[in-house]
């Protein structure tokens, strides 16, 4: 958490010595509409989380159960442990920096580069670097699709708050219901009674991620629509 902390200190240095702005104002106010903004992040990522796990019970004919370990104290180290890792995530990739990129280049170059180095990024965090084209190639288009949807929803608002509670809620979610580790399965777990080769299991997985960021995508921009105008 202090890392997390030196972080937001250094986003409200960049905010205030070279945007000009005040972090604290531009991210989190007007109040009401950044907790609304919270809300929303977590409607669309549940929302968003039911297609791979629908199309997973599905196609492998899963019987779910609920999990023999499951405990409070397990929950809240998950949450705790994912909230860390989001925090500074998002205060790297889409904090102050992209607000940086944004104000010195324009909203779809700093969207890309955020993206790609999120993508990047991931390679190492999930050991995958040197693994091969093909896994490689998967890591970076999944978590670099993520990242490019979180850092359009930063774009839009101009406050971390909407992409904070997206991504962390799509992590927690993991850890509830599928292997994702470190935590996995918390909650219910899952037993494939059908099998499939391992190419077609990396068609099944693919197209359920790839709907999943399509529909976190479209449900945001349906949220701007609603929107008044004012508000962004």
């Amino acid at each position: 958490m202090l890392v997390n902390l030196m972080l937001a200190g250094v986003s409200w240095v960049l905010f205030y010595f070279v945007l000009k702005e005040s972090l604290f104002s531009t991210w989190f106010s007007p109040l009401l509409l950044r907790l609304k903004e919270l809300g929303i992040g977590i409607i669309i990522a549940v929302a968003s989380f039911v297609i791979p796990l629908f199309i997973k019970s599905i196609t492998y004919n899963c019987e779910w159960s609920v999990s023999e370990a499951i405990s409070i104290s397990t929950v809240a180290e998950a949450f705790y442990f994912y909230l860390q890792s989001v925090l500074f995530e998002e205060l790297i990739f889409r904090g102050a920096l992209l607000a940086l990129l944004i104000h010195y280049t324009s909203n779809k170059m700093a969207i890309f580069i955020s993206a790609v180095s999120f993508g990047v990024y991931h390679w190492f965090t999930y050991g995958m670097f040197g693994s091969g084209l093909v896994p490689m190639t998967y890591i970076f288009v999944l978590t670099g699709s993520m990242g490019l949807v979180w850092a359009y929803m930063y774009s839009k608002t101009k406050s971390i708050l909407l992409p904070i509670a997206a991504h962390l809620s799509w992590n927690f979610q993991s850890s509830l219901f599928t292997d994702y580790q470190p935590f996995g399965q918390l909650i219910l777990t899952s037993e494939a009674t059908r099998k499939f080769s391992e190419l077609t299991d990396f068609g099944i997985q693919t197209t359920g991620y790839t709907l999943s960021i399509l529909l976190m995508y479209g449900l945001f921009k349906l949220y701007l629509r609603k929107k008044s105008p004012s508000n962004y």
